[in-house]
């Protein structure tokens, strides 16, 4: 049987234990995937084969057996390069860590692996996590697939572009500033940043820290909704410094059909104009699922001031990127945005400030964001999901050149700051609340999804939104570079 690499996980999951190939046979698939297309998209940037074989053979003669080690059991599986792989290097693209291999999984590797997964690679990232492109002086630079002169996006961009091509089955990405879901936005997949602390970060931090990181989490990156659903039951728990006073109960969502869902559309917002065809697609998406029978509700949002919001998530993104960084390093990093533009300084320069705030700022910052996480409490006792953008637009032409709070991405024929594509991300990112990606429509050639956002510790209704959502209307479509 020939394997088809454009197949949800959870289906090639079920192939393998049909017996209709094995794993040692799906792995190789993925290996001849990576030879043929990674050379020009560098998104598989470290490997162990031998041991991936070695797993894979492994798990043929315990499906042999009549054994399995869980519900990954065989699947092909790469990671973002910043989690934790025992055997290899993590870097966060930093040079002076090219050496620096880990003897640990991070949580998230061992959980996969728990499952019956076999992780066999690393994916691209920016320098530090902190682009919506991924490149760095190590690993050089990741192209979309979709077109090879764009951005796959970032910081897991290389995640994106690993599944949307069919290198591996399932990924896992980080989310502090749409890290899971711009790239998926940009490639046609599906993301899920889940509620805060929901899936343990241990092992995705410099060596020695120990704390959770402000807004940051992780989550899977897949082709189909459903394995979005599988993975996420596979990653989330808590952490060793949880998990002796608390376990995860997050409520279930056991709705299959649009027409059981109360939907809220936000197309845009003044804080961050987005190109007017994606404006459109989102309305055209709003009127498929009112055709689908979910009640459609479009003047009706969450009661915050948005700029406010953004300014609130700007500065405590800064704060939450300080850790491990001299009082002299931040100063330092504040500089270059010091006399710029004032749209550039509303945006770079505000998430700049974050990183020398005090601690009493701090607290004051983070007593707004728990205002408005009541705003959204209220919003989503009568609205069961959100619609909103991802981003500004379908993805951007690369520009590597200088710092990132200076790049400028052009918008219905205007320039704006590229990096004020952040209010999408920090809508739902600084109060901690669940948001699904999704593939949504195609804009020249270029994908484009939607964003759904759900009230906090709801990320079982995100995924049964968009489940039905792939049933119904659309899913994941091959690049064309894969469609031979």
């Amino acid at each position: 049987m020939k394997i088809d690499l454009t197949e949800s996980a959870t289906t090639l999951v079920a192939q393998l234990r049909n017996k209709a190939f094995t794993c040692e046979e799906l792995l190789s698939a993925c290996f001849d995937r990576v030879d043929a297309l990674n050379p020009a998209l560098n998104a598989v940037i470290w490997q162990d084969r031998e041991s991936a074989l070695s797993q894979a053979r492994l798990c043929d003669a315990e499906l042999a057996r009549g054994t399995s080690r869980g519900p990954l059991h065989g699947l092909p599986i790469t990671v973002k390069e910043s989690f934790d792989l025992a055997g290899s290097p993590t870097t966060l693209g930093i040079p002076d860590c090219a050496d620096d291999v880990k003897s640990q999984d991070s949580d998230v590797v061992a959980r996969y692996r728990a499952a019956g997964g076999i992780v066999f690679g690393k994916t691209n990232v920016p320098l530090k996590l902190v682009e919506w492109q991924s490149f760095n002086a190590i690993y050089g630079s990741t192209s979309n697939p979709w077109d090879t002169t764009r951005t796959p996006g970032g910081s897991s961009g290389g995640s994106a572009v690993s599944v949307t091509t069919g290198m591996a089955t399932l990924e896992a990405g980080s989310d502090i500033g749409s890290s899971i879901r711009n790239p998926a936005h940009y490639n046609g997949v599906f993301g899920l940043k889940p509620t805060w602390n929901a899936i343990s970060m241990r092992g995705h931090l410099p060596d020695g820290w120990l704390g959770d990181i402000d807004i940051a989490v992780g989550g899977p990156i897949t082709r189909s909704a459903e394995d979005l659903a599988l993975a996420f039951g596979v990653l989330a728990g808590p952490s060793r410094f949880d998990a002796s006073q608390w376990a995860l109960a997050l409520p279930p969502d056991h709705r299959t059909r649009l027409s059981q869902f109360r939907v809220g559309v936000m197309s845009a917002n003044a804080a961050c104009p987005i190109d007017a065809g994606y404006t459109s697609a989102l309305e055209t998406f709003a009127d498929k699922l009112s055709a689908s029978g979910a009640t459609v509700v479009r003047d009706h949002h969450p009661k915050i001031d948005s700029e406010a919001h953004f300014t609130v998530y700007l500065k405590l993104l800064g704060a939450a990127l300080s850790f491990g960084q001299s009082d002299e390093d931040c100063k330092k990093m504040q500089v270059p945005f010091a006399d710029s533009a004032k749209d550039i300084q509303r945006v770079a320069g505000m998430r700049m400030s974050g990183l020398t705030l005090s601690h009493r700022e701090w607290l004051a910052l983070d007593n707004q964001r728990r205002q408005a996480r009541l705003a959204f409490d209220a919003y989503f006792q009568d609205i069961d999901i959100l619609i909103a953008p991802a981003a500004a637009g379908p993805a951007f032409p690369k520009d590597e050149a200088g710092l990132r709070g200076h790049r400028r991405i052009q918008i219905n024929n205007h320039d704006q700051p590229e990096m004020q594509q952040l209010f999408w991300s920090g809508y739902s990112g600084v109060v901690g609340i669940p948001s699904v990606v999704g593939p949504m429509d195609q804009l020249g050639g270029l994908p484009v999804g939607y964003q759904g956002i759900c009230g906090h510790g709801r990320d079982h209704t995100a995924l049964a939104f968009a489940r039905a959502v792939e049933r119904e209307i659309v899913g994941y479509t091959p690049p064309p570079l894969i469609k031979s």
